[in-house]
């Protein structure tokens, strides 16, 4: 969906120099796009992609720079993604018969509409290959998209996952209704014309809107999980469960939560919001103890045998409400040495976040998605007695306004004094780099 981010004429984050392009330089930048400007899921893809970066910084700036207790924080520049097309392993699209046709795109913003994008150039080749046949099969298996105005037809969404370590494809497809008889026929058909398709699911959404995932899951053909490959990790997927659209970046933000974790071997860290378990398991090598909590059982049940997996046999996996979870762990714990907050779009919520103060870890690191939610929570931290010591934004989806960031925080007080070279030091740092 098309964000709009608010300027402030009273920022006073550190200043985003802005440079021009030339034609040529434009030409050497810009991405090939059939879909666009009918398409509003990648408004940067005519932007050069320095300039890309720029924009997302000075997005990142803006956020903050709406409190005045963040007015300070220097935010470094993007980590850039190493793939810029093609990255895009988490694929949604909305199914609609237009016409005669069957579109699988996205919602035009504030409307009913579907704009197809079946060569969308961000998206891995083999998934483009599949929706060109998807949509063909679909008509000739008769199989009728739904239509949430009128809670007509039958096939709402189709979610693919690929593997970028092993060149494989998962989808699922997300039905109106439990009965589903052309779904075995058109899951023998999709794997029998493309090898690399390793397991078909259904999800049934009995509800009525354009929310995406219902509650049950059955396989149609194939194995209903895949397997990603992260550093050096090998994490599974089932249908369903969260995933970061962008291995590429991934690995770079996880390498850094890694970095600024610093931790020593005796340290007791608590992930919060951690799915299927990656951060947890890359801080595991390091630490004495994790401890990790998702709502998600699903989530819960795939990080524990992502964690047998991958031989870290110190995290303990809770499922369960973050807030209550979290507030028995700070009973039950000697002691929080790092709690890393990944929460969704929306942030933390309030009962998670006095969850969160009242632990009183000498430090987080929070990792968001979305630079508004993040500030109000960095807002609350800080007047919690938390300074931020660093804000790095990735790119995790390049051609787009999104941006992934991570902060690191330290609480204020004596021991957190005596162990860190206090603010200005980290953001003389940061801006050294």
């Amino acid at each position: 969906m098309e964000k709009k981010f608010s300027k402030t004429s009273h920022s006073r984050s550190k200043p985003v120099e802005r440079q021009g392009f030339s034609s040529t330089e434009r030409a050497e930048y810009e991405a090939y796009c059939p879909h666009f400007p009918s398409c509003v899921g990648c408004p940067f893809i005519k932007v050069p992609y320095p300039e890309q970066l720029l924009k997302k910084r000075a997005i990142v700036g803006r956020a903050l720079a709406e409190y005045s207790s963040l007015a300070g924080a220097a935010v470094s520049p993007v980590v850039p993604s190493p793939q810029r097309l093609g990255y895009r392993a988490r694929v949604k699209l909305v199914v609609r018969k237009n016409r005669d046709q069957v579109a699988m795109g996205l919602y035009v913003p504030q409307t009913h509409r579907v704009i197809d994008i079946s060569s969308c150039p961000v998206h891995p080749r083999q998934v483009n290959q599949v929706v060109f046949y998807l949509k063909k099969k679909v008509l000739e298996l008769g199989i009728a998209p739904y239509d949430e105005r009128d809670d007509s037809g039958d096939l709402r969404y189709v979610d693919f996952r690929f593997s970028v370590a092993r060149h494989e494809l998962s989808l699922t497809l997300v039905t109106r209704h439990a009965s589903f008889p052309q779904g075995a026929p058109l899951a023998k058909a999709l794997q029998q014309r493309f090898p690399f398709i390793t397991g078909v699911i259904q999800n049934v959404n009995e509800n009525r809107g354009n929310v995406i995932w219902g509650n049950s899951f059955r396989t149609l053909g194939g194995r209903d999980t895949i397997m990603e490959r992260v550093g050096d990790l090998k994490l599974v997927f089932p249908a369903g469960v969260f995933s970061q659209a962008n291995p590429f970046t991934a690995r770079k933000l996880y390498d850094r939560v890694y970095e600024l974790a610093a931790l020593k071997g005796g340290e007791t860290v608590l992930d919060l919001y951690c799915g299927v378990g990656p951060i947890s398991l890359y801080l595991a090598v390091a630490a004495r103890q994790v401890w990790a909590v998702d709502d998600s059982e699903l989530s819960i049940s795939t990080a524990k045998q992502n964690a047998r997996r991958n031989g870290r046999g110190n995290c303990r996996f809770i499922a369960g409400d973050v807030a209550t979870t979290l507030t028995q762990l700070t009973k039950d714990l000697p002691r929080i040495d790092l709690m890393v907050l990944n929460p969704p779009r929306k942030g933390i919520k309030a009962a998670a976040l006095e969850a969160v103060l009242a632990a009183g870890a000498p430090r987080i690191i929070y990792v968001s998605c979305e630079p508004r939610s993040l500030a109000r929570d960095l807002d609350r931290l800080v007047a919690a007695n938390y300074r931020v010591e660093q804000v790095q934004p990735f790119d995790m989806f390049p051609q787009t306004e999104e941006v992934e960031t991570l902060v690191l925080l330290r609480k204020n007080d004596a021991t957190a004094n005596q162990s860190s070279h206090g603010y200005e030091d980290a953001a003389s740092e940061s801006k050294s780099r």
